[in-house]
């Protein structure tokens, strides 16, 4: 994806801006720097819930710097994205610019199908020494709480947390899912602690963050005879989750889907087993599907499903490729030159930054709470996303134009940073996780909402200065970084979780485990990048040719 070969100057096109700076280091080295930051994001989810490999330690400062990292990384990526594919288009033409995202990004992206996604596929689908809702007493994670307990199907333990006072019906904290102890004990097939909890009071309806009950998650991973106990103690089958689906309407959801679901949660299906499972809880449900169901499930299928995993970046700025390309050949027949440099660069630019963004920031984190933006990992990108990325995409192409050889955009940085780190973010994370009842959630959310928008872009602009001041000079280490960086978050994933699932069970610090997963997975990737990738036809298809020093 480099554009260190691109970046050369070349013949302007009629109309265009002069180069200022014939090449952008700090841009290159900041792009580097965001897809390098998506492996330390990735190593940190196993320190806390809602990750299929669960170490023995969690601890609250890896969500605090997951939400950090998560809330600015891809928007930034996706703005120098848009500023490097101008500088194509300006220099070389359009025909220049689609031949050479073909080769950079479209082709990796269809080859990482058939060779980086199975990896992923595989990694995450063996079984894991620590996973949640193993029963192994040498894998399980210590019992710490009454969810772990009904998880693990622990009812002494469960019922030592219920005899000190532990609420029955709370949303587990932590998890993006917020599922209650029943739901845990569902979906986890735990029979006896489904019962022992219903007969101790848990409100069989009770639900998750997403709107979710216990009956949800019977259907969906077909506990047959836990929907019958359900059942027999209340739960209401018409009851609809966040995305107003019932119990029911989750028996389409498809085998794909299902299994990844399965195996991020590491729960073992049978293909045939539940596809047998699903029809008997059909007649006990009752009622037919509903059409609304059927193409909601058709939606997620196409949207949703993790077709791409953590390459979906890649898929999106194909998209993105297309929609500049169609707005080049428009302006290039309306004559149009570029846009003002005070769209940019300017303090006014926030007029239409703020609005835009927040349009399709609005449209997401209903179902699940989340800072920062939603993830399209489906075959066709979901639009609110799309938007919100194509937002970054737009800016980091009129910045180009802008030139702004002075730096102007990010001249602020030492005062953003700080206040977009300690202030905006702590505020933004409160009113995200914390919408509060019904009647306040919609002002809550907006707030939320207004806060992540001027985060991630107080972030972006704070970046970008401060990496106009240390890397606008060539250098050396920091080139070959910046060429790597492609290869490594490509194919760091199946290794970040094969490293998790090694040390999960060591008796060390969190904070020390997590080092050593990111310096071991780096190391390799590196060593596979040298040898195997930079002066090969695979590092040639990725950044270019490259000469052995």
């Amino acid at each position: 994806m480099s554009d260190a070969q691109a970046d050369q100057p070349q013949d302007e096109k009629p109309g265009s801006p002069p180069p200022l700076n014939p090449r952008r280091h700090d841009l290159d080295a900041l792009r580097a720097f965001a897809m390098l930051l998506g492996i330390a994001l990735h190593a940190a989810l196993s320190f806390m819930p809602g990750w299929p490999v669960q170490d023995r330690y969690h601890n609250e400062a890896f969500e605090i710097f997951v939400s950090a990292v998560h809330g600015f990384r891809m928007p930034l990526f996706f703005l120098i994205s848009g500023f490097f594919t101008a500088m194509l288009w300006r220099r070389r033409g359009l025909r220049a610019l689609v031949a050479h995202r073909f080769k950079r990004i479209l082709i990796p992206c269809l080859l990482c199908l058939v060779t980086i996604v199975p990896l992923c596929n595989w990694s995450f689908s063996r079984p894991f020494s620590r996973a949640p809702g193993n029963a192994s007493a040498e894998s399980q994670p210590t019992i710490m709480d009454i969810w772990t307990a009904a998880a693990a199907g622990d009812s002494q333990a469960l019922q030592g947390y219920l005899d000190a006072g532990a609420d029955i019906d709370a949303q587990q904290p932590g998890n993006d899912f917020g599922p209650t102890p029943l739901s845990l004990a569902t979906l986890y097939d735990r029979q006896e602690t489904v019962s022992l909890l219903l007969d101790a009071g848990a409100d069989a309806n009770a639900t998750g963050k997403n709107g979710g009950t216990a009956l949800h998650s019977a259907a969906f991973f077909g506990r047959v005879e836990i929907v019958r106990i359900l059942l027999e103690h209340g739960a209401e089958k018409e009851t609809r989750n966040a995305d107003g689906q019932r119990a029911k309407d989750l028996l389409m959801t498809d085998w794909g889907i299902t299994k990844f679901i399965a195996d991020m949660v590491q729960v073992e299906l049978d293909r045939e087993e539940l596809t047998r499972h699903r029809k008997e809880i059909a007649e006990l449900l009752g009622g037919d599907v509903s059409s609304e169901a059927a193409a909601g499930a058709l939606i997620i299928k196409l949207f949703f499903s993790p077709v791409f995993h953590h390459l979906w970046f890649l898929w999106m700025l194909c998209w993105l490729l297309v929609g500049f390309a169609a707005t080049a050949l428009v302006t290039q027949k309306l004559g149009w030159v570029h846009a003002p440099a005070w769209l940019t660069v300017s303090p006014w630019r926030l007029l239409w930054l703020f609005p835009l963004t927040m349009v399709p920031q609005a449209m997401m984190g209903w179902t699940i709470p989340t800072f920062g933006p939603d993830t399209s990992a489906g075959l066709l990108p979901w639009p609110p996303i799309l938007l919100y990325y194509a937002v970054f995409f737009a800016f980091g192409a009129l910045y180009f134009d802008a030139g702004d050889a002075e730096g102007r955009a990010g001249r602020w940085w030492p005062y953003l940073l700080p206040v977009a780190l300690f202030i905006v973010f702590p505020m933004g994370l409160g009113f995200t996780y914390e919408l509060g009842e019904e009647k306040d959630r919609m002002t809550r959310k907006l707030i939320a909402d207004s806060l992540q928008v001027a985060y991630v872009w107080m972030m972006c602009f704070a970046f970008m200065g401060m990496f106009r001041r240390i890397a606008s000079v060539e250098n050396r280490k920091t080139r070959y970084v910046s060429d790597s960086s492609y290869w490594l978050y490509i194919a760091h994933l199946p290794l970040i979780v094969l490293a998790q699932d090694f040390v999960s069970g060591w008796d060390l610090p969190a904070a020390l485990k997590f080092t050593m997963i990111c310096m071991a997975t780096t190391a390799v990737l590196l060593l596979t990048y040298h040898y195997l990738v930079r002066y090969t036809w695979l590092g040639t298809l990725l950044n270019g040719r490259r000469q052995k020093e």
